[in-house]
């Protein structure tokens, strides 16, 4: 157990810490281009350069931005990515575009997913249904992922796909038909996918007419009900920070709406209209850093802020950009926007220090083996957790991700059955811990 004396640390925050501000940590200069991609951490993220010119390549961070890492660029030039989502820092999927320049021009739409980080990529086009377009493509792990296909030609609803095996079996769900007011069809179809966990979600939808509702999920996206009652306008955006506790945003051609729920909107708690927050925009974006701190933004670059769960919201800063997606980890967030705009925010006053840090504890049995060895290993803190073997010439003979795991104990049973008798070095990684055992092989 190592010890970490915190006393100048503190003040250090205290008093050197700049001001608590949104700032630009794009790495391309300005110009009339969106940034799209996500982070899976406070640290790790990928994007691309959202435009038809320039969305050839995959960039890559482990430091919360300060560097970039081009880790995978398209070779023909005629396509584009067009979404990206990884889930993890091993797993994700995204989506091309193949667009012909010659007229008449014709365009092709590839889905493709990576169990490496983003540096290789497998097409999966052939799995998909036959649907126009698959948007968005949102995944909850490796396994489980949904996309809308549009809505049904018969009774309008949202035609929602769902996967338990990474892409490779798709099936529709069941979301309702909607009459308002009755007896017409209400058309609609997903905005925007946010899952809380495997079973409990929600879905952001547009309907004609500059209409929109929502939909929430109890059961892991099997059956769909509807959250915010048709109307206008398109909600653009949904977040929850439990199954209950959460809130929407919307917007049509002229006026935005704020929806902040403590019963899953069953009832409205705090409603705002543009005008109420003197936003003079379109909000595009909400989310809820914890249970008491709620950003919004939209177009234009207007950035509000909510300290008290929704119930006031304050003007916090202001930029030229249109913004459309936030993300936070604990005091850490991020919004990507147009104008090659990617701000980051780190909140000072929501730090924890932690007081002392423990090294990982591995158990491996037996030793010797002979094709399946047995490890055991805890984990003081949530982390990823990476495993390698090396042989005695330190060459890399295994790798395999684990992912994110949470704190406690984990254990893994490894078939090495390809490997010859002799001595191997077994490494398991974590942010903040390395750990060196050597194991024998007799065959």
């Amino acid at each position: 157990m190592k010890k970490i004396v915190i006393f100048f640390l503190l003040i250090f925050i205290v008093t050197y810490l700049p001001a608590q501000e949104w700032t630009n940590i794009s790495p391309f200069p300005a110009s009339n281009i969106g940034i799209l991609g996500n982070f899976i951490s406070e640290e790790e993220g990928w994007i691309f350069q959202g435009s038809i010119s320039c969305a050839k390549d995959i960039y890559h961070t482990e430091d919360g931005g300060q560097n970039w890492e081009i880790i995978y660029s398209l070779e023909d030039s005629l396509e584009f990515f067009t979404s990206l989502n990884m889930i993890d820092y091993q797993h994700g999927w995204a989506t091309k575009m193949w667009r012909n320049n010659q007229y008449p021009h014709n365009s092709y739409t590839y889905y493709i997913k990576t169990s490496d980080g983003g540096y290789s990529w497998e097409d999966i086009t052939e799995y998909m249904p036959d649907v126009n377009y698959a948007y968005p493509f949102y995944f909850i792990n490796q396994d489980i992922g949904f996309f809308c296909g549009g809505c049904d030609s018969l009774s309008l609803a949202a035609l929602i796909y769902k996967t338990i095996d990474g892409g490779y079996n798709w099936y529709l769900t069941e979301t309702p038909t909607i009459y308002d007011p009755y007896p017409y069809l209400v058309n609609y179809s997903v905005v925007k996918f946010f899952f809380l966990d495997e079973n409990n979600g929600w879905a952001a939808c547009s309907a004609l007419m500059d209409a929109g509702l929502s939909l929430f999920t109890s059961d892991g996206g099997e059956n769909w009900e509807v959250g915010i009652e048709p109307g206008p306008p398109d909600v653009f955006d949904i977040h929850f920070v439990n199954p209950n506790y959460g809130g929407a945003v919307g917007r049509n051609a002229f006026y935005s709406f704020v929806y902040i729920t403590e019963n899953n909107f069953e009832t409205i708690l705090y409603f705002y209209e543009a005008w109420d927050l003197e936003m003079g925009q379109f909000a595009q974006a909400i989310c809820f850093q914890n249970n008491s701190t709620v950003w919004v933004t939209g177009e234009p670059g207007i950035i509000y802020q909510s300290t008290d769960g929704g119930a006031s919201f304050e003007l916090f800063q202001q930029f030229d950009q249109g913004l459309h997606t936030i993300q936070f980890f604990d005091s850490t967030g991020y919004i990507f926007g147009m104008q090659n705009a990617l701000l980051k925010f780190t909140d000072t006053n929501n730090i924890t220090i932690e007081e002392e840090i423990q090294d990982i504890s591995v158990t491996m049995y037996p030793n010797p083996l002979s094709n399946t060895l047995n490890v055991e290993y805890s984990l003081p803190k949530r982390d990823k957790v990476e495993i390698l073997l090396y042989n005695i010439k330190g060459q890399k003979v295994y790798q395999q991700f684990l992912g994110r795991q949470q704190s406690g104990t984990h254990k893994l049973s490894w078939a090495l059955e390809n490997l010859s008798s002799g001595i191997y070095l077994i490494q398991i990684k974590c942010n903040n811990s390395v750990v060196n055992k050597k194991v024998a092989i007799l065959k």
